[in-house]
């Protein structure tokens, strides 16, 4: 044998190596070890309570949830027993602002800012991370504040702090922010200054970014040429594309109808219409009609007219508006009290199992992570937080909670 086929050989032979020992690690990640959370009680948050529960993960996922005495434990599997305690799915939140190094999410230069993205600010050992998921919320969608009309794009992130931007993120790019009335009116004189002005600088720019769009998707389908790239609207294409949804500040009654025209009628996006507060309640009728997804709070309840306090999800419930979640806007509520703003709900009308669906399941859907988060079930995240009851009481604050099947808070931790 030549020198040189001798040398193909020993290469041959190292490569052959290398493919075998990673087919063996490929396979030990995909079946790891399994590890079975033994509850009096599970709530799955898209399905009936299970009680003298099992939930089995591994690797990250969970692979069986039932009855004790209907599902099989893999022999050898380490079995945690949490008593008489309960599993509930990881809460999630749509409007968190915390998980920068210090409130760096509103750049005030330019009412809109389609190229900015919160993604640049994560700074997984922030303390307000931990708080977060000390309360059982485990995914957020971190967006710029509402300093200007566009403010840029959120980072949907896993509540995993304390290690790797990587470790945290699920989505670089989970929604964009816009914001309607009252908190990004411009005092300088400008154009924004007033509602009409505000309005007229979204529509040209979302008249752009439409056609934009328009012509990537007719050159993909070889329709046309190649538009010139827009680097300014580069992630706003992908609202258009229907990749990324788009979470709108609203307010008030007026905005309420606004932010509904717009960004439905008008654009036809997938939007998120997020507070609704003030008198916003009373749009609930037509934005009942149009389906309008709706992320309510800080603000859980309004005086009327007439001195009565008003639950607001109570009301836009009872209008048939059931596409609802229900946010913290944390840190303007603690990001922990997520709990808390659907306990508050309940106490002022919310039937109790809207109100777990607000904070669980519901915002997973409006955001496009259902298939991954929100509940308890074969296939998804395993997510979960250990409770002593109902995990709406504000008596029973989380005892532990996992992330993908990692003990990540335990209620002894130091504070």
């Amino acid at each position: 044998m030549s020198r040189s086929a001798s040398s193909l050989l020993v290469v041959a032979l190292a490569c052959a190596s290398v493919a075998a020992r990673a087919q063996q690690d490929a396979g030990k990640t995909a079946s790891g070890r399994a590890t079975a959370h033994l509850a009096a009680r599970i709530l799955p948050c898209d399905a009936p309570p299970i009680d003298g529960a099992v939930l089995i993960e591994r690797d990250g996922r969970i692979v069986a949830i039932g009855r004790r005495d209907e599902t099989s434990i893999p022999a050898g599997a380490p079995v945690v027993d949490h008593g008489d305690h309960w599993l509930c799915a990881g809460f999630v939140d749509l409007h968190h602002h915390v998980s920068s190094g210090g409130g760096d999410i509103n750049d005030m230069n330019m009412p809109l800012n389609p190229a900015l993205r919160t993604l640049d600010t994560v700074k997984p050992s922030a303390e307000l991370i931990r708080q977060t998921v000390s309360g059982g919320v485990t995914t957020t969608l971190f967006i710029p504040g509402s300093g200007t009309f566009l403010s840029g794009f959120g980072a949907l992130l896993k509540m995993r702090g304390g290690g790797t931007l990587e470790a945290m993120v699920i989505k670089e790019l989970g929604a964009m922010k816009i914001a309607q009335g009252y908190n990004p009116e411009r005092d300088a004189g400008d154009l924004g200054e007033t509602r009409m002005g505000s309005s007229e600088l979204l529509y040209q720019l979302l008249d752009r970014a439409r056609d934009y769009a328009a012509a990537w998707r007719a050159h993909r389908a070889g329709e046309g040429p190649q538009p010139a790239l827009d680097v300014e609207l580069e992630q706003l294409r992908r609202v258009f594309d229907k990749e990324v949804p788009v979470l709108i500040h609203t307010a008030g009654l007026r905005d309420c109808l606004s932010t509904q025209r717009m960004f439905q009628q008008r654009y036809d996006l997938r939007m998120i219409l997020s507070h609704g507060s003030f008198d916003g309640w009373l749009a609930a009728d037509p934005l009942a009609i149009a389906g309008t997804p709706l992320n309510l709070g800080p603000r859980m309840y309004q005086f009327d007219r007439y001195g009565r306090m008003q639950g607001m999800c109570q009301a836009y419930w009872d209008a048939g508006c059931t596409n609802m979640s229900i946010n913290t806007d944390a840190p303007v509520i603690a990001p922990e009290e997520l709990q808390l703003q659907a306990a508050m709900a309940v106490r002022l009308g919310l039937p109790y199992a809207a109100a777990l669906a607000a904070i669980t399941i519901t915002p997973a859907r409006q955001i496009g992570l259902d298939d991954r988060v929100g509940s308890l079930a074969v296939g998804k995240d395993a997510d979960f937080q250990v409770t002593a009851g109902d995990p709406l009481d504000p008596q029973h604050a989380p005892i532990q909670v996992y992330i993908e099947g990692k003990l990540v808070h335990r209620s002894t931790d130091a504070r």
